[in-house]
C-alpha cells in the first residue's frame, strides 16, 4: 500500500512537471514555426524587390549610351546654331527686301513725279 502511496505522490509531482515540459517544448516550436514562416515570407518580398530593382536597372541605360546621347546633344546644338545663323541672315535679307519693296510701292504710288 505504502508503494502506491508514493507512486501516487511521485506522479503528483512528475506528472505535471512533465506536462509543464512538453507545453514548454511544443510551444517554443510553434514561436519557432511561425518565426521561421514570418522570417521566410520576408526573404521572399525581399528577393521580389531585388528582382523586381535588378530588372529596371537592366532597363536603364550604362556609361556608353550616356556618353552618345551627349555627343548627339552637342551635335544637335551645333546645328541649332547654323540653323540660328541662317534664320538670322534670312531676317536681314526679308528686311532689306521689305526696304525695297517699300520704295518701290512708293514709287508706283507717287506714280514717278520725282
Amino acid at each position: 500500500m505504502m508503494e502506491w502511496d508514493l507512486f501516487w505522490k511521485a506522479s503528483g509531482v512528475i506528472l505535471p512537471l512533465l506536462t509543464a515540459i512538453y507545453a514548454f517544448i511544443a510551444t517554443r516550436r510553434k514561436d519557432l514555426d511561425r518565426k521561421l514562416e514570418d522570417g521566410r515570407a520576408r526573404m521572399d518580398r525581399h528577393a521580389a524587390r531585388i528582382d523586381r530593382l535588378e530588372q529596371t536597372l537592366q532597363g536603364m541605360p550604362g556609361k556608353d549610351d550616356m556618353h552618345a546621347l551627349q555627343l548627339e546633344l552637342i551635335k544637335q546644338t551645333g546645328a541649332m546654331e547654323k540653323m540660328a545663323a541662317v534664320m538670322e541672315g534670312n531676317a536681314k535679307i526679308t528686311e532689306r527686301l521689305e526696304t525695297i519693296v517699300t520704295r518701290h510701292e512708293q514709287h508706283l504710288l507717287d506714280g514717278g513725279k520725282k
